[in-house]
């Protein structure tokens, strides 16, 4: 999770934003042309166990929103290499202010955690503890989700470097072996993705830029000890626009070592500039800064995203409604056409800045995934005109068998006047950034504000699609909208024949639809 405010990571630059016009968008579908195949995005962080206390089990949900992958971060304890936390920690307290929660919290991560004991023998299995993260690691593979396993600690925990870098390499080896090779009594999960650390150039390092390379390069080539081909990468970079230690002082420290990297990751909140294309624009930037570097082949991807980096109450209607809901909706669309290998949403579950409230039933910004996910029930991508990349999104697709075709829209708009705004950080905690080895940028942002924004003919749409693939056989058409008032609701439903059908229909900003036509 990353915070903003208060060690300036981004520079905050005016976002122009055009006032909405009234016309209705003419968008094309052609049935008849693939251009490809949709691409999943429907990472998540959170696992679907519950994190906390009184929280639901969310394993039908994940499957439901067709969940491809969950990150092991924030899990307060499972996953967590060697964490510690203490009820009285500062980070801790602003992220639960509830002292009989924190103090669950606590109590159970510091049971969970795997490897207790940092003088212990790595190579004992008695020295580790893995019950805990076990029953989460086989949960996600319940909810039809691949495992992107985040080597490190979770929010709140010890943020000092190991003090023995070729034990804590040893462990996280022998992990890799217990899940993967059966160690330990363990399993042959085939985990993938090994992600080394999470921002350590915001809350969660305090050693010095060579300190974490060194330690990198230990856990990497431990890491592919096992198995070489494991994907072993990180390191979920807080501030991902600009020059810095922790990410370009990493790619020279890999490249002049030939230190493994098969993937990079990053991480974006969008509350400088609530652009939805702005993941798009930085996943190029990282594409170029990889190659530049000699890893033409390493992954790019987005391990954190969502509108706002808040878990405050006060903006959780904001974060769980219809704005954000088309925010995700657009996102999710324009990653399709991005040089990007993999998004995952921060996060999932019904804790902080999640999808779902406490009974298990999902807000409207799950709902923007569960159409997504939909998508990928009809995964040869069509041809489609008139969409743009200001907010006004549209992903079409048809299945195999051709007798289903889905559209995807979503109508997404910057708020007039929109300011930058962050989480306020209480003063502790900025006196405890002071001591990090996170610096305030010196060079420009590598993601200035587009001034080209501006919206037009997003009141409605016109929609002609052509060459429906059943020819003039009949076929019933349903609409399903998430707006202020519907969350993914049957908004209409007819039945037609032909090769090609017109819709015209009112669809204001902060609204989503999904629309089906299924062959009879």
């Amino acid at each position: 999770m990353k915070t903003l405010s208060g060690f300036a990571l981004v520079l905050l630059l005016p976002c122009p934003v055009a006032i909405a016009q009234s016309g209705f968008r003419n968008l094309q579908v052609d049935a008849g042309k693939v251009i490809g195949q949709i691409r999943s995005f429907q990472g998540l962080n959170g696992q679907p166990t519950p994190v906390m206390a009184d929280l639901p089990d969310l394993v039908e949900q994940y499957r439901a929103l067709h969940v491809n992958m969950v990150r092991t971060h924030d899990m307060m304890g499972p996953a967590d290499i060697d964490a510690r936390f203490d009820f009285k920690g500062i980070d801790l307290a602003w992220l639960i202010p509830d002292t009989k929660q924190r103090a669950g919290v606590v109590e159970a991560g510091n049971k969970s955690t795997i490897f207790p004991d940092s003088k212990a023998d790595p190579e004992n299995p008695e020295s580790y503890n893995f019950g805990p993260t076990d029953k989460v690691i086989t949960a996600i593979h319940a909810s039809d989700a691949e495992v992107y396993y985040r080597v490190g600690r979770s929010w709140g925990a010890n943020i000092d470097p190991p003090a023995d870098f070729d034990r804590y390499a040893s462990v996280v080896k022998h992990v890799a072996m217990h899940y993967n090779q059966g160690w330990a009594s363990g399993f042959h999960y085939r985990i993938r993705y090994w992600e080394f650390w999470n921002e350590p150039d915001g809350l969660f390092w305090s050693g010095t830029p060579e300190q974490f390379y060194q330690l990198y390069e230990k856990t990497a080539r431990a890491l592919k000890s096992v198995d070489p081909s494991m994907k072993v990468g990180g390191v979920g970079l807080a501030d991902p626009a600009h020059v810095l230690a922790f990410r370009d002082g990493l790619l020279d420290y890999c490249t002049a070592h030939k230190v493994p990297l098969d993937f990079y990751s990053w991480h974006l909140y969008n509350d400088d500039s609530a652009d939805p294309y702005d993941a798009v624009r930085l996943a190029q930037n990282f594409r170029r800064l990889l190659d530049s570097h000699g890893y033409p082949n390493a992954e790019n991807i987005l391990s954190e995203w969502n509108l706002i980096a808040d878990f405050t109450d006060a903006v959780k209607d904001e974060l769980q409604g219809e704005h954000n809901a088309a925010f995700i909706g657009s996102v999710l669309s324009y990653l399709q056409d991005s040089p990007l290998d993999a998004a995952i949403f921060y996060r999932g579950d019904a804790a902080w800045m999640g999808l779902f409230d406490l009974q298990g039933r999902p807000f409207k910004n799950a709902r923007a995934f569960e159409a997504m996910g939909r998508m990928q029930e009809t995964p040869r991508r069509l041809a489609v005109n008139g969409a743009d990349t200001f907010g006004f999104a549209t992903l079409a697709g048809k299945s195999a068998d051709g007798k289903t075709v889905q559209i995807f829209i979503s109508n997404y708009a910057i708020p007039q006047g929109y300011k930058p705004t962050h989480m306020a950080v209480p003063p502790d905690v900025m006196e405890e950034l002071k001591h990090l080895p996170c610096k305030p940028p010196t060079t420009a942002s590598e993601l200035p504000a587009r001034t080209d924004m501006a919206y037009r003919d997003n009141a409605g749409y016109h929609l002609a699609i052509d060459n429906l693939p059943w020819g003039k056989a009949p076929f019933t058409l349903k609409r399903y909208r998430i707006s202020k008032t519907k969350d993914l609701e049957l908004v209409e439903q007819k039945s037609s024949s032909g090769g090609s059908v017109k819709l015209s229909n009112n669809f204001a900003t902060d609204t989503v639809e999904l629309i089906v036509l299924q062959r009879k």
